[in-house]
């Protein structure tokens, strides 16, 4: 099942909120993110599908899929949705500190951090460290550091984590794999550590988050 990156739907990670009308002219496959998502259908009709089963949509039908969630649309026929998409933590986030961002002032990603994120998010279990990173992108480390938190607004480690996390997410949620399991397969191979880590970035320790978001 594919796991929809937060860093793919939201141009800044500073204030994960984002939108967009699509119309669905064939079926989506089944997919889960670590984020909300709100899905009002303003024309056409079709079919949600979900582990709690599958639900007949017309225009101003709404769908709300949590974090961690797996779903889909079957038999789209001219259906047009429009979507929001929130961080986990928006409204944590939600400071005047990030009005810059929240008025499209940010400044456009660095080529090199890009390339940085698609090398995180490609091999999460590799015991990456700042200076493997840098050399990956040929910058020295502090610099990396500083382009990250001007486009990301936090550092390489910090997305990492964040990713690990998000990843995680899906795997408590889609499969029957023990945590310790979970853990290594994103790079987090001390269980103690990865409960830390997870527990920060969802607020919930990872068994408690699949008691709570599992159907």
């Amino acid at each position: 099942m594919h796991n929809v990156l937060s860093s793919a739907v939201f141009p800044d990670l500073r204030l994960p909120v984002a939108g967009e009308r699509i119309e669905l002219v064939a079926d989506v496959a089944v997919h889960s993110h670590a984020f909300f998502e709100i899905a009002v259908v303003v024309a056409g009709r079709g079919t949600h599908v979900s582990a709690g089963g599958e639900v007949q949509l017309a225009p101003d039908s709404v769908v709300v899929i949590r974090p961690g969630e797996w779903h889909g649309y079957v038999d789209c026929q001219g259906m047009v949705v429009r979507n929001a998409y929130l961080g986990p933590d928006v409204f944590g986030l939600l400071s005047g500190a990030l009005i810059p961002a929240a008025t499209g002032m940010r400044p456009a990603p660095h080529p090199a951090v890009q390339h940085a994120m698609r090398l995180l998010e490609s091999d999460l279990a590799a015991p990456w460290t700042l200076e493997q990173l840098g050399a990956s992108v040929n910058l020295a480390p502090g610099y990396l550091i500083r382009l990250f938190g001007n486009s990301v607004g936090m550092s390489p480690m910090a997305y990492l984590n964040r990713v690990r996390a998000e990843r995680a997410a899906g795997l408590l949620i889609e499969t029957e794999l023990p945590i310790s399991t979970i853990g290594a397969l994103v790079g987090w191979h001390d269980p103690s550590h990865a409960t830390r880590r997870f527990r920060s970035t969802f607020g919930l320790s990872p068994s408690r988050y699949r008691s709570a978001f599992r159907p």
